[in-house]
């Protein structure tokens, strides 16, 4: 059986680093996921809880993001989640760019994974598949509600570029979109319970290639707080809790993979 790890984003919670690091603890959680931080501040508290961690970095300038992979290394990362780039750089500047990235990244020796985020240049599916293709090394973190978004669809047109992108994936935001929006308002229920086995038949083939290659399955049930979260147009409250929904999620990957 093909081992699963689930690590939580921290984005939503409150409290203290504390405080958020013993909640995740207690709810089951294999570790966290959060922007990369001074070593000397996290680590003692990834330590404290027994916890992995997933860091993420962004990639808007060579050397800092050099730099935030060896505060990754720092805290004992066992990957990072990358954003990078601008969606405004043509394609050979984002190639060029990516490139550099990509070749830092063989410095640090935990997997480094570039998310398909909107605002990043991996933000749609045809440039995304033509950077995989010219570089041989970029791997991925896929949370493709941001691609439903940006194309209107679920992706029913893509299947070329899908195949190769899911191919290149070694982590997974295991989030829900639809074609106008980054999150269904709450994927249990009867309306928007249909999105879900989309995106569960994408994800089993990141978990089946990642068994074949003897890879943990490692994912972030992210969703996020408002306003990705849809709220009451009257009095702001959230329409349903993100962590009973991430709790959800989780669960019902666990028993999927298992």
């Amino acid at each position: 059986m093909a081992k699963v790890e689930v690590y939580k984003t921290l984005w939503g919670l409150s409290g203290t680093i504390e405080d958020k690091l013993r909640w995740v603890r207690d709810q089951g959680y294999e570790g966290f996921e959060d922007w990369v931080q001074p070593h000397f501040t996290l680590k003692p508290e990834i330590e404290k809880f027994g916890l992995k961690y997933m860091a993420m970095v962004a990639g808007d300038e060579l050397e800092a993001f050099k730099r935030g992979l060896g505060e990754a290394y720092d805290n004992g990362a066992v990957g990072a989640t990358i954003h990078a780039g601008r969606p405004w750089m043509t394609y050979p500047q984002g190639l060029d760019f990516l490139g550099k990235l990509v070749e830092a990244t063989k410095q640090v020796p935990f997997p480094v994974n570039f998310e398909t985020h909107r605002g990043r240049l991996l933000y749609e599916p045809m440039s995304t598949a033509q950077y995989l293709k010219d570089l041989p090394d970029l791997c991925l973190c896929a949370d493709l509600s941001h691609w439903t978004v940006v194309t209107e669809s679920m992706l029913g047109g893509f299947s070329s570029q899908l195949d190769l992108v899911l191919s290149r994936t070694r982590h997974i935001h295991a989030r829900v979109g639809f074609e106008e929006g980054p999150q269904v308002p709450d994927p249990r229920e009867k309306n928007w319970e249909g999105y879900v086995p989309k995106f569960e038949k994408w994800w089993d083939v990141v978990h089946e290639n990642n068994k074949k290659a003897g890879r943990v399955t490692t994912f972030d049930p992210e969703f996020g707080p408002p306003h990705y979260q849809w709220t009451s147009p009257t009095d702001g409250k959230p329409l349903a809790d993100i962590e009973d929904v991430a709790l959800w999620m989780t669960k019902r990957l666990r028993a999927r993979w298992a």
